[in-house]
This record gives C-alpha cells, structure tokens and sequence, in this order.
C-alpha cells in the first residue's frame, strides 16, 4: 500500500460512526495519524471552528510544515484512498471503483438513516419496501461485480481497495441492525477475506462501523 510523510488528525466522535472508512484506511496502510475526540456539545459551541460546522473534519500536515483540513466523510474517504494507495493510479480505473465505493453509500444509506420508517422495522417486516426490493436489488447488484472479478474476495483484481472497505463497514452495519445474507454470497466472501488481511494486526473487531474507542 502507498506510503507518503504526511501526518493525519481525525477530529470525530469516539464512536467509529462516520469517520469508520477514514481510520480504516490509515490504521491498514500504516499512516501515522491520531484522534483528536470532540463532543457534539463542542462541535454546537463553536461550529465555527470546524469547516462546515460539523465533523468529522480530516487534518494533513505535510512534512514542510504546512497543513490543510476539510470535512465530510465522502471527501475524506476519497481523499485517503487515493493518498494511500487503495484507488488505480489510472483515473480511468480510479473512477469506476469510487463509482462502486459512492454506489455501496448512496444505496443504502438513505434505507438505514434517512428511511420514511427506523430501519429496524423495516428489516423485520418482510413486505417492506427495503427488504423486497432496495435489498435484494442490491445484493444481486453487487453480486454481480464480485463474480465479474472471479468471486475472489475483492471487486478488482486481488488486492484491497477503497470499495471492498466500503462493503465491509456496510454488511457490519446491516448485520448489526439484523439482516443477514447467506453465507455462500460473494458479499460475505469479500467479508472473510477482508477481515483475514494481517494488516489489521488483530483490530479488526475495534474497526467495528458501532464501535467505540476508548479514551
């Protein structure tokens, strides 16, 4: 994985929530990075001192000195999967991958989070909306691109990328809120494949998208 001297401050919840991808992506690339904690009680204190008022807000610093900061979890996802080396270097490949990784977020999220009912009532009602057709369309949708690469683990070629992580932090969620997929799928054969990478160096539990930190 890339590799570059720039140091990294995640300003975000203890909760692993929104800022889940963005500390995956530098915890399995070896980044030097840390977490700076805020509370939602700071963040409305002084909305001001964060870009739009809202975090989680990602700070580079650059080994000349300088630095930069930016918010929102899509920009910062991008970001570091571009910096670190889990996009093509061919924009061309790098596009259709983040098309994947934007399509994983952009489907299910407004299901999980932004439903017209809690999510957890529409899992457990089987004439739902989300579980006879926004569900199934998806799996065989993304069933179909995992096959398309041979069901191997990945969704391009045999190394990890900014979607296979994206993916996985999505079916943790979806398990947690409890829907299940069967286990022959090449969704779950991506998510054994991801979670055996040494490079997790036995966290991959304390990478949980519901997970806390502790402090």
């Amino acid at each position: 994985m890339a590799h570059n001297d720039n140091t990294y401050v995640v300003k975000y919840l203890t909760v692993l929530g929104r800022a889940c991808n963005a500390r995956i992506m530098l915890h399995l690339s070896g980044a030097k990075y840390t977490n700076e904690f805020v509370t939602n009680e700071q963040v409305a204190a002084d909305r001001a001192a964060f870009p739009f008022g809202k975090v989680p807000v990602l700070v580079v610093n650059r080994p000349d000195g300088t630095s930069f900061e930016f918010g929102e979890s899509i920009a910062i996802e991008h970001y570091l999967a571009e910096k670190l080396g889990f996009l093509s270097s061919n924009l061309d490949e790098a596009t259709v991958m983040k098309s994947v990784a934007f399509n994983i977020y952009f489907e299910l999220y407004s299901h999980c989070f932004a439903g017209k009912i809690p999510i957890q009532e529409a899992v457990a009602d089987p004439a739902s909306e989300f579980n006879t057709k926004a569900l199934p369309e998806f799996i065989t949708c993304h069933e179909r691109w995992l096959n398309k690469n041979g069901n191997n683990g990945h969704y391009f070629g045999d190394k990890l990328t900014y979607p296979d992580i994206a993916l996985v932090s999505w079916v943790r969620i979806m398990d947690g809120l409890g829907v299940t997929m069967k286990e022959t799928s090449p969704i779950k054969k991506l998510e054994q494949t991801v979670k055996g990478l040494k490079e997790w160096d036995g966290k991959y539990e304390a990478f949980h998208p519901f997970g806390v930190i502790p402090v």
